[in-house]
Formats: C-alpha cells, structure tokens, sequence
C-alpha cells in the first residue's frame, strides 16, 4: 500500500536505528534506574539519533523512555530505542526499536523493527499493520486451550509478586502454552501476526505499548485493561498499568481469568 510521507521516512530511521544499536552491541555500558532493570550506552545513542533525525522531519515533540528528550507538541514521537534492554544487553535477539506517532496522544502509525530478526512491523491508523510490507493480521484461535499466550513480567516483582504469580498460573493450567519472550512490543506485534494469540502484562509505559497497540488494532484484534476497559496512551506515567491485547475471539475468556 502507499505510505504517507513522513511515515516512509520514519521507517527508514527507524530501520538505520536498529542497525546502530546492533552494531554497539559489542561494546555496551549498563547502568540500573532500579534493582532489575537496565539502561545502556546504546539505549541512550540509540535515542539521541531517533530524535536528531526524526526532528528533520517536522516540527515534532518526543516522549522518549530515557528521558533525555521529553518536550509534548500537539503531534509528538512516542519512543522506545529499544524494548527488551535486558535481552539486547545478554545479545538475546527478541529486542526492537519502537516509535509512535501520535497526534494529541492518539496513534497515527508505529514502527517496530526488531533487527536481529530481520523484522520491520508497521500500522498506520485505518490502513492496516504490515510486517516487511506484507499484511499480517491476528489469529482465528476461538479456544483457551488451543491459544498459545505470551506474557512479561514487571519490574517491581521482586516487590509484588503475587498478582503476576496467580494470573500467570490461572493461564499456565488454562492454555496450550505460555512464552515470556521480554519484549512487550514484540509480544504485541506477534499478536498482530497470528503468533500468539493473547497477550498481558502489567507495569508497562506509554513507549512500551504504543505501536504494538496499533498494530494489534489495525490486525483486526482488540486491547483493553484487565478489566475490560479502553487504554489511552498519554504523556502521564502510570506505572502499574494492566494490558490485554487477544485476537478478538479471546478476549472475554481471558477477562474472565484476569478478573
């Protein structure tokens, strides 16, 4: 399908992004903004480059992760330079670059490219998802216990663990299968395409969700909290946010398990 202008050119800093990143790999520096969760050299070069770049394209404002760019326009770029630190940092390939456009925080397109797996996701409002310019769309799983369901785990679980452990049991003793690939946006983007079926979590911000919601959206499938209501995406950090994203045909039995 023809892409608008500025999404064409997104894609390709995105694409240039992820090569960036892969190519620091090697070399990184890990810091800790908490007990288990990581930020590196690379996140942080990875992010100055998407903004630099993405700046030429318009009078835009950035909500990035690292907090290094974070000035809100009516139209403004939702990033994560990648999702899946800890997986990039042990040179696991399930990480990716994740960009949004939104205008007053609604979605317009996203772009996640995950480059270790030679992977370019991308929806557009109205129009679509696509994953390396093909159509995808969500899977037609109409059973619990035929759906392979993929999950995350947040960050404060040391501290809370005992939300995460109940569902995660309720759907372990309820579904064909369970993965924890670490990489919400992929997660996400898999939905899209039919490879998982279903996927929650909880804890997670406004960059770790935005595209693939989008792309799960525009696949056909259907997001909403653990209780059944429509998530918004804002510049307002919410930290023990609740996630559901099914291909549709699942989503009441799996409220019917986060309930």
């Amino acid at each position: 399908m023809q892409k608008n202008n500025t999404l064409k050119k997104a894609i390709q800093i995105v694409e240039r992004a992820g090569k960036i990143a892969l190519s620091l790999q090697k070399r990184v520096c890990v810091e800790y903004k908490g007990k288990i969760n990581p930020v590196t050299s690379a996140d942080k070069k990875t992010e100055k480059f998407l903004v630099e770049n993405l700046a030429k394209l318009g009078d835009f404002g950035f909500f990035c992760e690292e907090a290094s760019y974070r000035k809100i326009k009516e139209k403004t770029f939702v990033i994560d330079p990648i999702d899946g630190t800890v997986n990039y940092f042990h040179k696991n390939p399930f990480w990716a670059v994740s960009v949004c456009f939104v205008e007053n925080f609604k979605p317009v397109f996203g772009i996640t490219f995950a480059p270790q797996l030679n992977e370019m996701f991308w929806a557009e409002k109205g129009k679509g998802s696509f994953l390396n310019g093909r159509r995808i769309s969500v899977s037609k799983i109409r059973n619990l216990k035929r759906a392979l369901l993929t999950t995350g785990f947040p960050y404060y679980v040391w501290e809370r663990p005992h939300r995460v452990i109940r569902i995660f049991k309720k759907f372990l003793t309820s579904a064909q299968g369970i993965r924890r690939p670490g990489s919400a946006t992929i997660d996400l983007a898999y939905v899209a395409c039919g490879r998982y079926d279903g996927f929650w979590e909880e804890g997670l911000y406004p960059w770790d969700i935005a595209t693939g919601m989008l792309l799960v959206e525009e696949a056909g499938g259907k997001i909403t909290d653990y209780y059944g209501n429509k998530i918004k995406i804002s510049e307002k950090i919410q930290k023990d946010r609740t996630i559901l994203a099914t291909n549709k045909l699942l989503h009441k039995p799996m409220l019917e398990k986060l309930k």
